[in-house]
């Protein structure tokens, strides 16, 4: 499974339009009925250190990279374009993206607010053998995301539990903990 995540800041003073059509879009998105689309969703988010800004992730759970070219059309054609393209329209200066594949944990329907532990590693540190232990550490159950070929401009992984969860990592790792409400 892989995630598609998109960081987008609203101009301000825009949240009460902007919000609705975020809505608009995703139900749209949602009922392209596009093969391998599992499920997507935004949350509000006061910033990360690529878009230090507060603003918006979008997520969309895709069964594997096959599905990203349909989702890519779907979601500016058909029902979804006028929904798409008000969005693309309000949003301030651009966005960012990313994409993520699941490497722990059981990802089910999108969750809901949550807290998004953005962890970067130290170079030479093997992953697959610290991951477990850290995963282990969090005081909610957790999935991890791990970036794929280094697209987009996020940590290289993501750890998603419970709001106000934690967790515990080795001497050198570096996180950014993210609160996200769910739109």
């Amino acid at each position: 499974m892989i995630a598609y995540i998109f960081w987008h800041v609203a101009p301000a003073g825009t949240a009460t339009t902007y919000e609705p059509a975020l809505l608009r879009f995703g139900a749209a998105l949602a009922a392209t009925g596009t093969p391998g689309l599992l499920g997507n969703a935004t949350y509000r988010i006061a910033g990360t250190p690529w878009m230090p800004e507060p603003g918006y992730e979008d997520w969309a759970w895709l069964a594997g990279s096959w599905a990203l070219d349909e989702l890519n059309r779907r979601a500016v054609e058909g029902e979804a374009k006028v929904p798409h393209d008000a969005v693309a329209q309000a949003t301030k200066h651009g966005g960012f993206g990313a994409l993520h594949y699941l490497v722990a944990g059981e990802h089910r329907a999108p969750p809901g607010d949550s807290r998004v532990f953005w962890i970067s590693r130290p170079r030479g540190v093997v992953w697959r053998d610290v991951m477990p232990g850290i995963v282990a550490s969090a005081t909610s159950p957790v999935t991890v995301w791990r970036r794929q070929m280094v697209l987009g401009p996020s940590s290289e992984f993501a750890i998603i539990g419970a709001p106000g969860s934690s967790l515990t990592l080795p001497e050198g790792w570096s996180v950014t903990a993210v609160d996200r409400h769910r739109l």
